[in-house]
């Protein structure tokens, strides 16, 4: 195998676990959001008030902002690794979602609508 054949495979294969990593983090942020919205809904359905279970929801905030923070990491993650890439053999090699900014993903767009009776 090439030297440049194997850059790109460990390369790849760099990618494919970040990716799953992210996704992961973002199913996490998706599911904590879903929990504070039945823990919400319960509360209210039962009847109690804001104050019964205040403990749950604050620890679910700091589940939360841990996930926040960590989605955080892997924002700098990404740019340790574009780092890394720019010093290294790997240079050469494209891979879409390592450095947005060399290579920018398009984004659909959507106008805002404003109601203007509120």
């Amino acid at each position: 195998m090439k030297r440049s054949e194997e850059a790109t495979l460990i390369a790849t294969r760099i990618q494919r676990a970040l990716c799953r990593a992210e996704q992961g983090q973002d199913q996490s942020i998706d599911r904590l959001g879903q929990l504070a919205q039945a823990l919400t809904r319960g509360r209210r359905a039962a009847g109690l008030s804001t104050t019964v279970g205040q403990p749950a929801f604050d620890a679910l905030a700091r589940a939360m902002a841990a996930q926040v923070e960590a989605q955080k990491a892997m924002v700098e993650l990404h740019g340790a690794l574009a780092e890394v890439k720019g010093q290294t053999r790997f240079r050469s090699i494209r891979l879409g979602g390592l450095n947005k900014a060399d290579d920018p993903v398009p984004r659909e767009t959507r106008p805002v609508l404003v109601d203007r009776a509120a």
